[in-house]
């Protein structure tokens, strides 16, 4: 006899999608119901049927935490089930990726003989604890059976197991988490791979290799999740986004601690040559191979070739640009700006962004983002603050400088890209002032403070929901022809502060000083 069909699979389904042969049962508490709808087409529309009630034919269990499964299920029925009772998680992972990610991975833990009749989920994979280095006490890691398979120890009521794969041996090489409140992390047991990725990511991006730069971008935060050590090639074999090409580098560093490749490409005049061109403001790749082709080698033999003003400007202040700026300073240009703004427009809501919102203790540059609460003051402020801060001698050379808001156009965002020099002195620093509608200011705020790394996973995570995410909103992605992702839709979903998407995107919030991660 046939699965019996939901509503939902009145849809066209592929019988020979990424889930066919897979029975669900989806366990509906504590998941918005948005998210819940955009699953269930695509895993219908995959091959996938859904039962709504458990049943011998189903093969799977999706499930948000234990408590929501248990209250829907009681522990005897799920104590005779066969398949598996995975976490939405894997749902996510897999169709991100294309390819089905491993189960063992995504387990949801239901211990029926504790205490309590039963235990707390296992935690998400990229959900881990981050220890505070001002606060040892909070956990340590102490050395179990397998010297190479660290156990965390964390002082809490409640643990929660994810066994290595690399052995069904768990006394020996199990990884001990904790669902916490604290600073968000993956467990990043292989940096000394991600390391290098990140690398090759950068140069392959200096010579305009977008496609192979894109493959280590994607592969990065699939290691950075893993809750072992990668000692052998066979355990990355299954994992999405881990091609042949990638497994042998894993392989070498895994045995070596290097990678030939890298190490080729530090010592080759080329990348190197391209790579420092590509450090000047406003110079790309196309224009730094163009540049290395006509015989430059050096920023000086910049100085002859036919530049554009900004990238004059970027070469002329080159050395400046490059220094960092102690965080006391940032807080005190912060404040001259934040006064500024008032003078021009009362308020306005001013906020330095980047590595200096994330707490660090220097920075490379300021963002500044921009916003009014009225929603419609923002309109032209961009022109008359620039002119204010140029008349105080802050704001000295213009990079870009673009506007928007008064014509509609381009999300109505202004833009101002230039350098800036500290109240009393001649070095520059790069200084970027973004002006966002308030409607969209949150998505500005994020984007603007960072990191690189936080910025992509939470892309990544919209793409798996079937929207895109950038510093102006959350569109939902339109359909590209065969099948392949296409541009975003026209309009954004609106969410009034940074927390908002944190929770739509059912990801951990995060303060600004934790994401530096």
């Amino acid at each position: 006899m046939a699965p019996k069909r939901s509503k939902s699979q009145n849809l066209l389904q592929d019988p020979h999608g990424m889930f066919a042969g897979m029975v669900v049962l989806l366990i509906e508490k504590g998941v918005q119901a948005r998210r819940l709808q955009i699953w269930k087409q695509k895993l219908v529309q995959m091959g996938a049927c859904i039962e709504d009630r458990l049943s011998k034919r189903v093969s799977h269990i999706f499930a948000a935490t234990s408590d929501a499964l248990l209250q829907k299920l009681d522990g005897e029925r799920l104590a005779r089930f066969e398949g598996k009772v995975l976490s939405y998680e894997w749902l996510e992972d897999s169709l991100r990726s294309g390819e089905r990610a491993s189960e063992d991975l995504y387990t949801v833990k239901v211990g029926l003989d504790g205490e309590n009749g039963r235990d707390e989920p296992q935690p998400s994979i990229s959900k881990k604890l981050k220890l505070s280095p001002n606060n040892s006490e909070e956990g340590s890691v102490e050395s179990g059976g397998d010297s190479n398979a660290p156990t965390l120890v964390t002082k809490t009521a409640t643990d929660q197991t994810v066994t290595n794969p690399r052995t069904s041996d768990s006394l020996n090489s199990n990884v001990k988490l904790v669902q916490t409140s604290m600073s968000y992390s993956p467990p990043d047991l292989n940096k000394n791979i991600t390391e290098i990725f990140g690398k090759l990511i950068n140069i392959y991006r200096a010579l305009g290799d977008e496609r192979r730069s894109f493959s280590y971008y994607k592969a990065i935060p699939v290691i950075e999740k893993l809750p072992f050590k990668i000692e052998s090639i066979d355990q990355v074999k299954h994992l999405p986004a881990i091609g042949k090409s990638l497994q042998d580098h894993i392989q070498e560093i895994s045995t070596t601690g290097k990678l030939s490749k890298l190490e080729h490409f530090e010592t080759d005049e080329k990348v190197h040559t391209i790579s420092l061109f590509g450090e000047v403001w406003g110079i790309g790749p196309a224009t730094a191979l163009r540049l290395y082709d006509k015989g430059c080698r050096t920023l000086d033999d910049l100085q002859k070739e036919s530049l554009t003003h900004a990238q004059k400007i970027g070469l002329k202040y080159f050395d400046d640009i490059k220094q960092r700026i102690p965080r006391n300073e940032v807080q005190d240009m912060e404040s001259l700006l934040k006064k500024a703004g008032e003078d021009v427009l009362p308020g306005v809501l001013i906020v330095c962004g980047g590595s200096f919102r994330r707490g660090k203790s220097s920075c490379g540059d300021m963002d500044i983002v921009i916003t009014h609460p009225d929603g419609k003051s923002h309109r032209g402020f961009l022109q008359r603050y620039v002119k204010h801060l140029k008349d105080m001698k802050f704001l000295r050379e213009d990079l870009i400088f673009s506007t928007h808001s008064e014509e509609g156009t381009d999300s109505g965002v202004d833009t101002y890209f230039g350098l800036c020099t500290y109240p009393g002195r001649e070095l520059r620093h790069r200084i970027d002032l973004k002006v966002y509608p308030r409607d969209i200011y949150a998505f500005g705020l994020l984007a603007w403070t960072g990191n690189d790394v936080l910025n992509r996973r939470l892309r990544l995570v919209a793409e798996s929901k079937g929207f895109r995410m950038d510093d102006t909103g959350l569109y939902p992605a339109t359909q590209g022809s065969g099948g392949k992702r296409g541009a975003k839709g026209s309009a954004s979903l609106k969410f009034d502060t940074e927390k908002d998407i944190f929770e739509f995107l059912g990801f951990p919030w995060l303060e600004p000083q934790q994401r530096n991660i």
